[in-house]
């Protein structure tokens, strides 16, 4: 007599396999993912962004910093520069020098703007990389097979006899057996449940605070030079 057992989903015959039970299976697996692990990954994911968008601002304000500074000293170098500065741009100057003065200042401008777009550019592009390194710091973690907690779960201390398993025992009367079996359940002489050691597999890297942050590569060799105007005079 084969005593293999139908299909618990459509009671098929066990042969050929009915494909309704690994169906109904990976079903419950996204479910019980979901309801394990969405409060759990939503924090990792705020952890990553919050520490990706911090270090990219600081890249950027680390290379922009050195653009205006450089802006800044192309500036000073104009000459009648800093006449046209104390008279609001209105410096009592020949016109032609007023005019070449104010087409300098003009293009430098335009150049730093120029500049300090593609310092924007240039640090957004490094988000993959900088994703990847925060999610890396995520440490997750498996328990170990010897655990008492895989080897023992509540289920199996109680004999397998709850709602899930056996129906007719909801109730009174099923609740009160279950917890005599459960309080009935083998503890380790000398130590409770809740004071066992527990070893756990490490599968990825460990959060272990906020990381140094990464300084990406500034002059020479990672991002242009300012325009060659910076470097006149």
């Amino acid at each position: 007599m084969d005593t293999s057992p139908n299909c618990a989903i459509c009671n098929a015959p066990a042969y050929p396999d009915c494909p309704c039970e690994s169906e109904r299976l990976q079903i419950a697996v996204k479910q019980a993912e979901q309801r394990a692990m969405e409060a759990k990954l939503t924090e990792i994911r705020d952890w990553v962004i919050s520490h990706a968008r911090q270090h990219i601002l600081n890249a950027f304000e680390r290379l922009s910093s050195a653009r205006k500074q450089a802006h800044s000293a192309y500036l000073a170098s104009l000459p009648y520069y800093s006449v046209y500065m104390q008279y609001s741009g209105h410096p009592p100057i020949h016109p032609a020098h007023l005019a070449q003065l104010q087409a300098q200042i003009s293009e430098a401008h335009a150049e730093l703007k120029r500049g300090v777009d593609a310092d924007w550019r240039a640090s957004v592009l490094r988000y993959p990389e900088v994703l990847d390194y925060f999610y890396s710091l995520v440490e997750l973690r498996l328990p170990s097979e010897r655990s008492p907690r895989v080897i023992e779960p509540p289920f199996a201390a109680a004999g397998y006899v709850d709602g899930g398993y056996e129906h007719s025992r909801i109730g009174k009367d099923g609740k009160k057996k279950k917890r005599r079996e459960l309080s009935a359940a083998p503890v380790e002489r000398g130590r409770s449940h809740r004071d066992r050691e527990e070893h756990y597999t490490t599968i990825v890297g460990r959060v272990r605070g906020p990381p140094p942050v990464p300084t990406p590569p500034v002059q020479p060799g990672g991002y242009p030079r300012p325009p060659a105007p910076y470097y006149y005079g």
